[in-house]
């Protein structure tokens, strides 16, 4: 083990220790759906209605206008004398073309910047998930800090889960996130978003995919040993509710990653990732490459 931090192996026994101990593991009671009514944002919608019914929460679907001056649906309501928010009227619309079913929905609709707006409800509806719709397009442009997703992620203290145009919807897994990818490098950071992926593998009876990706492949002596750890991340009680599998490979993380999504058709990366620093271009880590290039949704647990 001359190559595993000695730091990271007792952090890993910790928080292993902590769940054996029967710690609980945690769960979702007010669910964000951020949309701006496009054809992008309605993606998210039928995610944010399984993570509520998986969970029995509820949902607070919010649009955040951003222009300085009345808009044009403001402009004609005000013209014809009529007192309902237009933003309010496209909200309905927005939730008459894309369900939530039976899962209670309250709306808001502010006005300001999304960063600070967002920020303010989450705090004060006690949000505890942020699922936000993609445009889906890949590569270092959508890794900008001027995305919405992006700044969404940086003012969220939960977990957020990022729905690219791209995923496919859950009735294509049967209705549920069959397959759950949880990459992981040991670290005490890749271990805070163990607990989410251990918690949505027991909500749905997942097959819960454990993934070692590092730069290079551990000598051939050493895998056991790493295989071993994978395997212990798992708590013993976790076999009555799901399946779990252990993979080790060697590259790029991200590449990694996305080659294990694609190869074991998971339907969920569950990753942690860090808030970015800065005011122009998000760091290239492994986490925001994922997001860029993922064709499932990527549920981010801030480390």
């Amino acid at each position: 083990m001359d190559n595993i931090d000695a730091v990271m192996w007792t952090t890993e026994r910790r928080r292993l220790r902590d769940m054996s101990a029967g710690a609980p593991l945690p769960s979702f009671t007010r669910i964000l759906l951020v949309t701006d009514f496009s054809e992008c944002s309605e993606v998210a919608v039928p995610f944010a209605r399984l993570m509520a019914e998986r969970y029995n929460a509820s949902v607070v679907a919010a649009h955040i206008i951003t222009g300085v001056g009345a808009t044009n649906a403001e402009t004609a309501a005000h013209a014809t004398g009529e007192t309902q928010n237009p933003g309010e009227a496209q909200m309905q619309e927005f939730l008459g073309r894309n369900t939530l079913g039976e899962v209670p929905v309250e709306t808001v609709i502010e006005r300001g910047p999304v960063a600070e707006v967002l920020a303010s409800v989450i705090e004060g509806k006690g949000i505890d998930l942020v699922v936000v719709g993609t445009h889906g397009r890949s590569g270092v442009g959508k890794l900008l800090l001027g995305s919405v997703a992006q700044r969404i992620f940086n003012v969220a203290p939960c977990p957020v889960l990022t729905v690219s145009a791209r995923a496919g919807r859950p009735s294509e897994a049967a209705g549920k996130f069959a397959r759950i990818l949880y990459p992981t490098d040991f670290s005490a950071e890749s271990l805070t978003a163990l607990p989410y992926a251990l918690s949505l593998a027991k909500v749905d009876g997942s097959t819960l995919i454990l993934l070692y990706a590092g730069s290079e492949l551990p000598p051939q002596e050493m895998l056991p040993e790493y295989y071993r750890r994978l395997n212990a991340l798992i708590p013993q009680e976790a076999s009555t509710w799901c399946r779990s599998d252990t993979l080790v490979s060697a590259g790029d993380p991200a590449d990694e990653i996305l080659k294990a999504v694609s190869e074991q058709n998971a339907d969920l990366i569950v990753i942690s990732a860090q808030r970015a620093e800065g005011a122009l271009n998000v760091p290239l880590t492994t986490a925001y490459q994922v997001v860029a290039h993922a064709h499932c949704p990527v549920l981010r647990v801030r480390c």
